[in-house]
């Protein structure tokens, strides 16, 4: 703490308090973290649609694993 106290003895500065909704550019690590977990709208980030695949792909999947020698 002491060279501390030596390194900032060569500065003039003022420490002044902000609240913390007047501090808008206080960073991440000053803020408690936010815990909530948000839910989002499907509709609100883009997703349009979602397909599964077809049973041919999944059946030659499933023949190509059973015929695999390294399996």
């Amino acid at each position: 703490m002491a060279r501390w106290l030596s390194f900032f003895v060569e500065y003039n500065f003022q420490v002044e308090y902000k609240p913390g909704r007047l501090n808008v550019v206080a960073d991440d690590l000053s803020r408690l973290p936010d815990y909530t977990v948000h839910m989002a709208d499907a509709n609100a980030i883009g997703v349009v649609q979602t397909s599964t695949p077809s049973s041919s792909l999944l059946d030659d999947a499933r023949s190509a694993y059973e015929n695999d020698a390294d399996a």
